[in-house]
């Protein structure tokens, strides 16, 4: 069953991931294009955004693990303790299927989300300290970043594959089409700080990719066509670009409707201070988004749960259980996913398993913030 979501314009918009923090994402991306930032096949915020969306979840449905997540909502693990009744073998999950889409939704699924929404923070953040390096003549006027797809490293013999996150890279432009080409820099990001040697040695095999050739928007520039290095001293700009380190607000409020009182968070103000850039090297820098870890881990959750909504539709669309017939097929997709969830930590045999199911039945059925708060403490103090 293919859930890929192939309709572009049927994509969410930026309020999937919170209003103001969609409002910074949008931001960012308008920054990075008024800048001269390229992004592959897309020329507007709003669809850079649903691109990214819709790489994710072809990286979650192609995934080993994609079709047993859908098993997951539809049949679920056994919805008790103890060993399964024979007579349920076969319409439940075992306890080993159980753990392992629970590893798949907090290791894989978030986690791409997660890192779509890093690369494209990390767009205008690489524009601000690239057009600091050009204003004192410390690199090219004609440098541009490329971003994602935009660029891939050509294989030995034939194909493509994904060399950095980010490309820096200078053309020629006195001589029209794709006649030689510069690398500059390259930059890697992540959702999370890496050893600094981790990052080296990802710079140094994104460096050795680009020496084999690279396809640039679609033009092909052979081995022989890529330049290594600007300047006299051939430099290679390695830049790793990671989020900040401060915390979401814990802050909540009881809100009152005609039928019941609800916890809400209160929201944080778009307000961070500015990235911080630190050098590491001689031609290496580490950049710290003014965006924090918990932004984009709160932001990721979110995107997960809307897709859990979309493959709800598809489960859900060939029949509901008698008990949900008042829902809509998303209606059920969130309400499986949570139920499916709460099944599945009775079902745990390790402390891991156990932690990772409690954490995503928090977050998918309180928010985020909540999800975040140790079990049993109490809220008290910050309402």
């Amino acid at each position: 069953m293919s859930l890929i979501v192939s309709k572009i314009a049927e994509l969410p918009g930026f309020e999937i991931i919170g209003i103001q923090f969609g409002r910074d994402v949008e931001f960012a991306l308008k920054t990075a294009l008024s800048g001269g930032v390229i992004f592959n096949n897309a020329g507007k915020p709003l669809s850079i955004f649903r691109e990214a969306i819709a790489a994710s979840t072809r990286d979650i449905e192609y995934h080993p693990k994609g079709i047993l997540f859908q098993e997951f909502l539809s049949k679920g693990p056994y919805e008790d303790q103890g060993e399964i009744p024979t007579e349920l073998v076969s319409s439940r999950l075992s306890d080993t299927d159980t753990a392992s889409v629970i590893t798949f939704i907090y290791s894989f699924m978030v986690n791409s989300f997660k890192h779509s929404i890093s690369e494209m923070l990390a767009a205008s953040a690489c524009l601000r300290f690239v057009k600091g390096l050009q204003k004192v003549g410390e690199l090219d006027e004609n440098a541009q970043i490329y971003v994602g797809e935009a660029v891939n490293t050509l294989k030995v013999g034939r194909g493509l594959s994904r060399g950095a996150d980010l490309y820096i890279l200078i053309k020629d432009l006195k001589i029209p089409g794709p006649q030689s080409i510069t690398l500059a820099g390259v930059v890697e990001v992540a959702a999370y700080s890496r050893p600094l040697c981790r990052l080296r040695k990802q710079f140094s095999g994104d460096i050795l990719k680009a020496t084999r050739g690279l396809r640039i928007c679609g033009y092909e520039y052979s081995a022989e066509q890529v330049n290594v290095g600007y300047g006299r001293k051939h430099r290679v700009l390695r830049i790793a670009i990671q989020p900040g380190n401060s915390k979401l607000t814990r802050r909540f409020c009881p809100k009152t409707s005609p039928s019941d009182t609800t916890l809400h968070v209160h929201s944080d103000k778009s307000s961070f201070n500015n990235d911080i850039i630190e050098r590491i090297g001689d031609d290496e820098w580490i950049i710290r988004l003014k965006w924090s870890k918990e932004n984009l881990a709160a932001a990721a959750f979110e995107m997960s749960f809307w897709y859990m909504e979309k493959v709800g539709e598809v489960v859900f669309s060939r029949g509901m259980p008698k008990e949900w017939s008042d829902m809509t097929p998303a209606q059920a997709g969130r309400n499986a996913t949570k139920m499916m969830l709460y099944h599945a930590i009775l079902r745990c045999h390790t402390r891991r398993e156990e932690q990772r199911a409690i954490a995503l039945y928090n977050h998918y059925s309180f928010g985020f913030e909540l999800g975040k708060k140790p079990l049993g403490s109490s809220l008290n103090n910050e309402l």
